[in-house]
């Protein structure tokens, strides 16, 4: 993001200096706000991620032009662009649309189940993420979202288990594999009073994510 360049036709009075400073700390301040959510809330590609800090810098968009989609492909760019912008609602809605168009793919189920547990509806967004999996077996981020929905929200691990295993068999050699690896450990480690070493500082899967950057056209 490139800092505003401001331009005066003449010296600066003392005052318009003091201005100046305030406003040039209020533009460094918004700067940092959007950083720190590209950090920690980046919309990956149907990749679970969580609740963002701050608004993203880019929250006053205009919404997009989807004169020149079909009614299917201008339900996903809305639903994306609500996303994006925290509105699940409406991202619900969104997605949903696109799925009655006919767009019902494994990322827009994901998504989906993302929006929809992020509104507080965890036994629907479970229930897309599975439809995820059925529509697509190889959709490693459905299969990754169960498991962090188990662990982080429904407080259920045990019902993760056999996913993280699932997760090891089939995706040998996904970037999320050692998170997962490490989650089933702490899982049948419960109880010890030794904790298991992070991998590379990460304690949960949520903070894991946090580092990942979206990549969702």
């Amino acid at each position: 993001m490139n800092a505003p360049i401001w331009k005066n036709k003449s010296e600066p009075s003392p005052r318009q200096n003091l201005w100046n400073y305030i406003l040039t700390a209020v533009v460094s301040a918004a700067v940092g706000a959007g950083t720190t959510w590209l950090i920690t809330s980046q919309r990956s590609k149907s990749e679970f991620h969580p609740l963002p800090l701050s608004p993203p810098a880019t929250a006053f968009n205009a919404t997009p032009d989807v004169s020149g989609l079909s009614a299917g492909d201008a339900a996903v760019v809305l639903g994306n662009f609500t996303y994006d912008h925290q509105r699940w609602s409406e991202a619900i809605r969104q997605y949903e649309q696109a799925i009655a168009s006919g767009i019902d793919t494994a990322d827009v189920r994901t998504d989906l189940g993302n929006a929809l547990r992020f509104s507080g509806q965890p036994d629907k967004a479970l229930e897309q993420y599975t439809i995820a999996q059925r529509i697509n077996p190889q959709h490693e981020n459905s299969l990754f979202n169960q498991i962090s929905l188990f662990t982080e929200v429904l407080h259920e691990p045990a019902r993760a288990i056999p996913l993280c295993q699932q997760f090891i068999r089939r995706f040998p050699t996904s970037d999320k594999l050692p998170a997962v690896q490490q989650q089933l450990a702490r899982i049948k480690n419960v109880g010890d009073s030794n904790p298991l070493p992070d991998i590379q500082s990460r304690t949960t899967l949520s903070e894991w994510l946090k580092e990942q950057r979206k990549t969702k056209p």
